[in-house]
This record gives C-alpha cells, sequence and structure tokens, in this order.
C-alpha cells in the first residue's frame, strides 16, 4: 500500500461520531466502540496491502490507545527530504523493538530487559477531522528510528532556526517502560501477540512546529549523527 491509498480511505472512512470526545474523560462503553472503529478500519487497510511496522502508544487516565504505523511509513534513517506542506511539525520518542508475546506472562521482566532506541515522529494534519484521532491515526506521517541501541545523552537539533533539545536516554526510557509494558498487554488483548514492531511510547519534547523544523534537522549520540532529515 501506498500513502496515497492509505489518504484515500482515511478520508472515506467515518467512525461513530467519537471526533470531540476526551481521551482523559471517555467512558468504558465509549472506549470499547471506538477501539472497534479502530479496528475495522485497521483490517480494511491490511485488506488493501497494508503492513503494520510498528504502534504509537497513546497515555489516557487508566490504560493506553495504540495506534498503528504501517511499513509505508517508516522512513530511511538519513537522508530524507520531507516538505514543509505535509507537517505540522516533529517530535522526539523513546522507541522499543520487540517480538510481543503470547500471553502476558513475564511481561515486565521482558520490557525491563529491552534495549532502548531513539526516534524521530513527523506530525501531520488530521486527514478526517470527522473521525476521532485514534481512528484518523493522527500522529503519524512517517517515524524514523534510529538503526543503533543506545546510551548516554542525546541531542535533537531542529531546522536551522536553533531549535536544541537533549535528553539522556536511559532516564528517559525509564519513564517509558510502563507505558511500553501497557501497549504490549494492548497488542496481546487485541490479538497482534506473536509478530516483531516497533513500539514509541509518547513524546518526551513536545510538538515542535514546523516553522521551528525547516532546514536540517539531526539526532546525536556520542558525536554520531544517527538520524537525519531535511524539512524544505
Amino acid at each position: 500500500m501506498h500513502f496515497e491509498a492509505y489518504k484515500t480511505t482515511l478520508q472515506a472512512f467515518r467512525d461513530q461520531g467519537f471526533s470531540d470526545l476526551d481521551l482523559a474523560n471517555i467512558t468504558l462503553p465509549e472506549l470499547d466502540a471506538l477501539l472497534d472503529d479502530q479496528a475495522h478500519l485497521i483490517a480494511s487497510l491490511l485488506e488493501q496491502g497494508a503492513v503494520i511496522a510498528g504502534w504509537k502508544i497513546v497515555d489516557r487516565n487508566d490504560g493506553v490507545i495504540i495506534s498503528p504505523i504501517f511499513d509505508f511509513q517508516v522512513v530511511p534513517t538519513t537522508g530524507e527530504t520531507v516538505s514543509r506542506e505535509v507537517l505540522r511539525g516533529t517530535e522526539m520518542e523513546v522507541c522499543f523493538q520487540l517480538n510481543v508475546p503470547t500471553s502476558n506472562e513475564s511481561i515486565s521482566e521482558l520490557v525491563a530487559s529491552l534495549d532502548t532506541y531513539a526516534a524521530v515522529e513527523l506530525i501531520r494534519p488530521a486527514i478526517n477531522t470527522l473521525n476521532h484521532p485514534a481512528c484518523d491515526f493522527f500522529f503519524n506521517y512517517g517515524v524514523l528510528i534510529s538503526q543503533k541501541t543506545l546510551s548516554g545523552d542525546l541531542v535533537f537539533n531542529g531546522g536551522h532556526q536553533g531549535y536544541k533539545f537533549a535528553f539522556s536516554i536511559e532516564q528517559a526510557a525509564e519513564r517509558k517502560r510502563s507505558v511500553l509494558k501497557q501497549g504490549v498487554l494492548e497488542c496481546i488483548r487485541r490479538g497482534y501477540a506473536g509478530k516483531d514492531y516497533f513500539f514509541i511510547t509518547g513524546t518526551l519534547n513536545g510538538l515542535v512546529s514546523v516553522a521551528d523544523s525547516i532546514g536540517f534537522n539531526s539526532l546525536t549520540n556520542h558525536d554520531e549523527t544517527l538520524i537525519s532529515f531535511n524539512v524544505l
């Protein structure tokens, strides 16, 4: 599947009128209905040839919602050029990679043992504003994922406007592992066990606007550039 076919499907999809739902205050029946709608849309995309490569885990009060990232949305780690016209901005993420187990036994041990990666998510506007973002898959224009496991301090430099964000990958990952655990459990519950996925676990630095992202963007660790892309 390619992005234009994906976009056409999302533009045509109509959920049950959940566009104004606030995930922080959603009721269980509303959540169940929203997830049913999301599952229907995912199934439709898979039937058209899309392949789920990973998941974005979205926090809510007493749980999470997972939203798929498809294979055609995984962007090459270096050298990509993206038009400012298709983006709202960028976000830094902690990333984990694993094979989702078939049961929830030893989940805590599994999550604690995982290596840490980083990712930069390219955020686009909603394709279909009549649907809830969990059905529009609002977050995922594209994701760039570091190819090496990381340690120590990382620095993300955004565009030519002087934006800089530094963080410790160990400290960031420690905060995100509990969110990851919930996301893996949700994958098991929803029938996605036994498959290899990456998981991004929520932004570290908030949305960096596209105005601040214009130009050369890079993520470095120990003076090595692991992710880079241009926004023009």
